[in-house]
């Protein structure tokens, strides 16, 4: 059984309905969302094979909740929950999960702790309650992982990181195919993102306006949707590149949008846990300038496999991204190294595989050692 917050087209959302994809002939599987909205990918889940999907109700009290999430543990019977949030919705389900004798429970963290002392308490209270509740905490990026361990009060037992995965294949056969039907020569930079604070989109918009100066006819993809749209459909006014930045909302043709982007602009911030987006656009063929973030330093194996950028900085920003577009060398270097990396370490066959291990193991498999092997 798989537990997502909602079925919007968030990065934990995404990476439950690879998963399930990827196990849809091997696994009886079925998914709860505890919140019913919103639906961006429900289509895509009902269409798993041989799955069930429960939403639960909009209830006025968590007592509620709990138990109808107890009613859908109990009708299923699962062997195994995966958990896909970190917080108190997880101890929440962990809790239904545990008391309907649930043999293998685990939750995945997809960003690190906050900065703040309060907030780093809570989430150290959260991993003492996972502990009590036998819950490894698996991180979907080892910058997560050392991050939570960082809090000095202990992981539950088993916890690792488990690193995203996508359909490497998949991915690259559909970019290339809108790669060969492009038409225009204007130069296309993108990013697929939440509109929210976790990322920086802010810096990215005042690069694409420096760019412009040397690029008039660029355009900037944005592929996402979130509580910052607003404000940054209002920057782009100011900044005066409205006409040439094109919000697109959530997609579910990533892959092909990809195909038709020239340069992949990943703009974020210190609490990034991963960047899923970061590999499919490695899978897509696709040369990437980030952010000098943790998470973004493991993805491009330290710049190896794009051009890190220090946060918060458009010049530098806009620099990366013009180099990138007219350095034909740099531009097939980095996207060499980004699909040998993608295809070794990000492959949706080796996450389900950690999952495996965690929740199916075999006698005195070291778990532990397979899950750290991909660092």
């Amino acid at each position: 059984m798989h537990v997502v917050n909602g079925l919007g087209a968030g990065g934990m959302e995404t990476m439950c309905l690879r998963l399930m994809q990827h196990w849809q002939h091997r696994l009886e599987q079925s998914v709860v969302a505890l919140r019913p909205g919103p639906r961006t990918l429900e289509w895509e889940f009902r269409s798993v094979a041989g799955s069930t999907l429960t939403i639960l109700s909009d209830g006025p009290d968590d007592f509620g909740r709990w138990r109808e999430l107890r009613g859908a543990v109990f009708k299923h019977r699962p062997q195994a929950v995966i958990i896909h949030m970190f917080g108190v919705p997880h101890l929440f389900t962990a809790s239904v999960a545990r008391t309907a004798g649930v043999r293998a429970v685990a939750c995945w963290a997809g960003n690190p702790p906050p900065r703040e002392i309060e907030a780093r308490r809570r989430w150290g209270a959260i991993l003492f309650a996972s502990r009590l509740l036998r819950c490894p905490v698996m991180s979907c990026s080892h910058a997560v992982d050392r991050e939570l361990r960082a809090l000095g009060l202990g992981m539950p037992a088993g916890s690792a990181a488990i690193p995203n995965g996508v359909d490497t294949n998949a991915i690259a056969s559909q970019a290339q195919k809108t790669r060969k039907i492009r038409s225009g020569r204007a130069p296309v930079i993108g990013m697929v993102a939440r509109l929210d604070p976790i990322k920086d989109h802010t810096t990215l918009l005042r690069a694409f306006s420096i760019l412009r100066d040397k690029r008039p006819n660029a355009e900037l993809w944005l592929v996402g949707d979130g509580t910052l749209r607003n404000g940054l459909e209002a920057q782009a006014l100011r900044l005066g590149i409205a006409a040439s930045t094109h919000f697109f909302g959530d997609r579910l043709d990533v892959p092909q949008l990809l195909g038709q982007i020239d340069v992949y602009a990943f703009s974020t911030t210190r609490e990034e846990g991963f960047g899923i987006a970061l590999i499919e656009a490695m899978a897509a063929g696709i040369p990437i300038a980030a952010t000098n973030v943790a998470a973004c330093r493991e993805v491009l194996a330290e710049g190896d496999a794009g051009v890190l950028i220090p946060p918060e900085s458009p010049k530098a920003f806009a620099r990366a991204i013009i180099e990138l577009l007219e350095n034909d060398e740099l531009r097939a270097r980095k996207t060499q190294a980004a699909h040998e990396r993608v295809q070794r370490e990000y492959g949706v066959e080796s996450c389900a595989r950690r999952w495996e291990a965690l929740l199916f193991p075999k006698p005195d498999a070291d778990v532990a050692t397979d899950f750290r092997c991909a660092s």
